[in-house]
């Protein structure tokens, strides 16, 4: 059965209110539901309609009834968390009415803290606290947005800057490759929440309906005059607040670095496998039920890690290198690629060193479907020299 049939018998089982026989559906299908982000999470939030059956209340699937409105509510929810996780929230009333609307259990709401938040004690804390003081902390947040909004325009850029100024500051432009609105807004209220130094002007482009990464990157490139771009995945979230300061502070350490990365290795293993090295970086990974930390320390006396590939949940660049859609076109074996032709131009590619993770990738399980035959052109092209 594949993955298109098991959702369809699990929306069946939702609407008849068959909602024991879920679990053991999905399990019986084990290697469907494993492989498939949606059907692995629903398998997962079954535990919530367990506890909340157990404890005599109305459950998760009772409020929702198919597996789009639940996939959506768990969305909502983490999103949420992860915003109060990392002190970007702006109205916590918002958040307070979320839970009210949805009625969202005690149960569901630990459960999703566990899958999803890094700092769990602080979160319910805070959680806690502003319960207590929900109207005051809306009309502050509301404050605080209207600031938001006067410095930041909706397109990323200065909003009080006139033509003449915009032309003598330096541009960022973020780039997203995107298939999903939802995490893309997302992504994108992660940008809008960083500080942006003076004389810096940000710019935000989507790319929709790509036919692979490297050719959805090759036309934002073309399409932004920015000299520093920023190369993400739309299910990554940036967290470091001064990420633009740290990015140009490295790049001014020596203009021969023309990308910088969160997470790298020193050498591509001949294999033409990034992670049968050791990567270096730090990164939080959010899968379909944890949230971990990544972490190799560079030495504490290097202010970055020079790197033979870069992963490619983020590459920040200041030079323009063409993407090699003409070779890789699917989604995998870009980053790896992008960091030979930097490499091969003279240019250094590099891993700041950084005391705490700049972004949270909430990947959930990796699609290889395609990578092994991507893998076998990176070899070709990159490694047979080397073997």
């Amino acid at each position: 059965m594949n993955s298109q049939q098991l959702k369809r018998q699990v929306d069946h089982l939702l609407q008849t209110g068959n909602y024991d026989e879920i679990k053991s559906l999905l399990l019986a299908h084990k290697d469907t539901t494993e492989h498939d982000n949606d059907l692995a999470m629903l398998c997962y939030l079954c535990t919530i309609y367990e506890q909340e059956k157990a404890a005599g209340q109305r459950t998760i699937f009772e409020k929702t009834g198919s597996i789009s409105k639940v996939l959506e509510r768990y969305t909502a929810l983490k999103f949420y968390l992860r915003r109060v996780d990392f002190d970007v929230i702006d109205d916590m009333g918002m958040f307070y009415q979320f839970l009210s609307q949805e009625q969202i259990s005690s149960y569901e709401l630990l459960r999703v803290i566990d899958f999803s938040v890094v700092h769990k004690d602080k979160v319910l804390q805070q959680i806690g606290a502003g319960a207590a003081s929900e109207v005051t902390m809306s009309a502050d947040s509301a404050d605080d947005q209207e600031v938001f909004q006067t410095d930041i325009a909706s397109d990323g850029s200065s909003a009080t800057a006139d033509n003449t100024e915009m032309k003598d500051m330096k541009q960022i432009c973020f780039i997203i490759c995107t298939n999903n609105p939802v995490y893309a807004e997302e992504c994108i209220y992660y940008i809008r929440h960083l500080i942006v130094p003076e004389g810096i002007a940000v710019d935000i482009l989507t790319v929709e309906d790509a036919k692979s990464l490297a050719s959805a990157y090759n036309e934002a490139m073309q399409c932004s005059q920015a000299k520093y771009k920023v190369y993400l995945h739309q299910d990554t979230f940036i967290i470091n607040p001064y990420f633009i300061r740290d990015c140009l502070e490295t790049f001014a350490k020596d203009e021969k670095i023309g990308m910088l990365g969160n997470v790298g290795v020193k050498s591509m293993p001949r294999s033409g496998v990034m992670w049968d090295a050791d990567r270096y970086g730090m990164l939080y990974e959010q899968h379909i039920y944890e949230t971990e930390l990544l972490a190799n320390a560079i030495d504490s006396e290097e202010a970055y890690l020079e790197a033979e590939a870069i992963d490619g949940f983020l590459m920040v660049t200041q030079y323009d290198v063409p993407w090699r859609e003409d070779l890789f076109d699917k989604w995998d074996f870009y980053d790896c690629s992008q960091s030979m032709e930097f490499i091969r131009r003279g240019y250094r590619v590099v891993v700041p060193n950084m005391k705490a993770p700049w972004c949270v990738h909430d990947c959930g399980f990796i699609n290889l479907k395609n990578y092994d035959v991507e893998k076998e052109k990176f070899i070709a092209e990159y490694l047979q020299d080397i073997q």
